[in-house]
Order: structure tokens, then sequence, then C-alpha cells
């Protein structure tokens, strides 16, 4: 809420919308129908988040001024996301040069970011990218997310027991310095109404910096963050409600109540080859004969969530390879495609429809560190080294490679 307040008072994003159009609270006029009809993923979320504000006059919907600010900013905001995370998040989530390659020729093409700048989306999906498209394309199935998707994007792992924070009051050297730990704070005192009230004193500049030097979890066994093992559940007004949750527990019951595959028939699902023993799985011993306690020797019984957290991971990939199978499946092109299916992302994704402004906005935006440098000018200068901010900050940038990114072996 803060930074898109700042967003309002820092970049007037004005522009003159068409068709049913109504006002805003800061003179901008928009086509009310683009938000509100229902038949993209966006436009469901948008719409239910204005559907208590919303009243028709004559058929025309007429929502209240500071809603459709709102909805616009978290629609420019949504594409931010989801280009943020399709280029920039994903890369360093499975860091090799042919996924860097993959996701940015689902943004922009084969003929790259350039071309598309300087002469539009003329050239189909394969050369100009899924964005920019002239109508959305389901492949005859509504845009959805599977059982198997909110399985394996199980990564609370990736949580900290801790936040370490880091002091950023004293320097005065211009130039990238790792901060000085300041103190290390239980996750339990940084959640809930407390943990607002600690992060607000903390601030946004000192949290950004703290965050990108503590490196996460690894998505493995053994590592699930002991405070979620005892989570205190709150109700939507904040306040705690009794019988703590065993979240880690939670998570493979849910996996058995919904009727989610076990492991094994989940490769096979996915015709990917079964393990008939654990060390097809593993060449970890201590996971091995923990395995074997647990489940004895049928594999089949194996949960979902143990197996992709004890599979061997590919080289520079932090998910396993099963989990990764599904991520290319709904996430990227063969299937639901959340960017060829979204009207917003083809139809839709024009100056009408997100302003002048909000379209630049979007176009210029390329990774979190652009967001950050538009909020935090001298942050990443001074205390960011590598070269995505979702890497660890005190890390090294990445190594300049002049050969083309379609033209580098496969990695």
């Amino acid at each position: 809420m803060g930074i898109r307040r700042h967003l309002h008072q820092r970049y007037n994003l004005m522009e003159v919308g068409s068709g049913s159009k109504s006002g805003s609270a800061t003179g901008r006029t928009y086509d009310t129908k683009v938000f509100f009809d229902g038949s993209s993923p966006i436009s469901r979320s948008l719409k239910a988040i204005g559907k208590e504000k919303i009243h028709r006059y004559r058929g025309t919907i007429q929502p209240d001024s500071h809603l459709l600010d709102s909805i616009h900013d978290r629609l420019v905001t949504s594409a931010v996301i989801a280009k943020i995370h399709t280029i920039d998040w994903t890369v360093e989530l499975l860091k090799t040069d042919t996924l860097l390659a993959g996701m940015r020729v689902n943004w922009y093409g084969l003929l790259g970011k350039r071309f598309k700048d300087l002469f539009g989306h003329i050239c189909g999906p394969v050369l100009s990218g899924l964005v920019g498209l002239r109508k959305p394309n389901d492949h005859g199935v509504p845009y959805s997310l599977t059982e198997e998707f909110s399985s394996v994007y199980k990564m609370h792992s990736l949580l900290p027991d801790k936040v370490i924070l880091r002091d950023i009051t004293n320097s005065t050297n211009p130039n990238y310095e790792c901060p000085p730990v300041s103190q290390e704070v239980p996750m339990t005192e940084m959640t809930g109404k407390e943990g607002e009230r600690r992060m607000s004193k903390v601030g946004m500049e000192q949290m950004l910096v703290s965050m990108g030097h503590q490196a996460s979890g690894a998505v493995t066994l053994w590592n699930y963050p002991s405070w979620m093992r005892n989570l205190i559940p709150r109700d939507i007004n904040g306040e705690e409600v009794p019988d703590p949750v065993d979240m880690a527990a939670l998570e493979i019951y849910r996996d058995r109540e919904r009727g989610v595959a076990r492991y094994n028939e989940f490769r096979r699902n996915l015709l990917m080859i079964p393990i008939s023993k654990w060390e097809d799985l593993t060449d970890d011993c201590e996971v091995i004969e923990a395995l074997s306690e647990v489940y004895g020797e049928d594999v089949g019984k194996l949960d979902l969530l143990v197996g992709l957290q004890a599979e061997k991971k590919i080289k520079g990939f932090a998910i396993s390879e099963a989990a990764f199978f599904i991520f290319l499946l709904i996430a990227s092109r063969p299937m639901f495609k959340r960017l060829e299916a979204d009207r917003f992302f083809t139809t839709n994704f024009n100056p009408k429809t997100y302003t002048e402004k909000g379209l630049e906005w979007v176009n210029k935006t390329e990774t979190l560190k652009d967001v950050i440098d538009r909020h935090f000018p001298h942050m990443t200068a001074k205390w960011m080294r590598c070269s995505s901010a979702f890497s660890v900050w005190s890390a090294p940038p990445d190594k300049t490679n002049d050969i083309p990114i379609y033209l580098r072996p496969a990695t």
C-alpha cells in the first residue's frame, strides 16, 4: 500500500480512456468494461475487489473513483509482477542459460526486446512472444491452476527461522559494502499485528537491504522452518485464534485429502521414469535410512512433498525435476499459458487499458532491481553487489558473456 501511494505521488499515471468511461480521484478516466467483464484471471480478481463498491446505473458500471485508481494501479502492478516473475525470479530459481533464453522468449519472442520495442508484436508468439498477441488463446481449457501445481509450489523451506537485520545507518562509503548485522529477530516476532508494528519501526529500506543479504533456505528435507511447525493462526482482523497449526503436517494431509498422486504415481502421470528403490531418488544415505524407516521398502507410499524435497536436483535448479515439469506445463507455454490465456496480456495489453504511462511502466521494468531503483534510487548502488535482487546481494555479479543467449550451449 505504501509503495502504491508512493507511485501515485511520484508518477501521476494520467491518460484518457474511451468507451464506458468513469472518472477517478486523480482525474484519470477509464474504460470500465475492460476491467470488470470477468473474462480473464486479472479481470476476475479486479471484479472481486470492487464488487461491493460497484453500483449500476442504466446498465453502466460506475465504480467509486478511488476504487478505479486502485484497480488501475493493481492492473499495472500485476503485469509488472508477472513480468518480473517470468524473466527475473524464475531464472534465479532455475539458474541456467537455457531457462534464461526460454523465459525471455516467452515474453519477447526469439527476435528479442529491442525488435519488439521498435516494431511491436508483429510476428506471432514464436518470434514476438506471448505478450501482445491480438487475442487470448486458452487452447480449449479455461484458465486454471491444478492441485498438482499447488502441491509443487509448497516452498516454505525457503523461509528462514529468523530475520537478520542489518545496520545501514552509519556507513559513509558510497560504494558497495556488506552492512553489519544489528540484530537477529525470530520470525514469530515478525508475523501478525506485532510483526506489522515491528516492520513499521524497522522501515522499508532496512528491511529490503536486510532480506537482500540473507540467503533463502534450500528446498530440501529437514529444512522446514521450525516456527511454521507451531504456527498461530489469525482471523481476518489479525486476531490470534486457538489451536496452533503444524503447517508441514498439514501440507502432507492436504495432498492426501485432495487425492493428489503420491510421488511415484505423480512421476508416472508426467511420463517420467518412476523410482523402484530409494537409491533412485537420492544418494544421501541418511535420507535413504529415514525414508525406509517411515515408508518401509514400498516406494509407492512416498508422499509427494517428501519426494520432491528428497529428489536430487539438476545443477543450477533450486527445485526438483518433477516440480519443474509441472512448472513447465502450468506456468509456461504448453498448456494453460497464463500469459497467452489472459486478455490483459494479449487483446488489452495496450495504452487504452493500461494508459500510456502505465504501459511504459510495464515495458521498461525488467527486474525487481528496476522497481527498487525507482523508489530507492541509491539503494542498489550502495548495498547490492549481485546482478539480480533475487540473489544474495553480497554475491559477485554474473560474469559477462559476449555470446548471444540463443547461441550458447545448453546448460
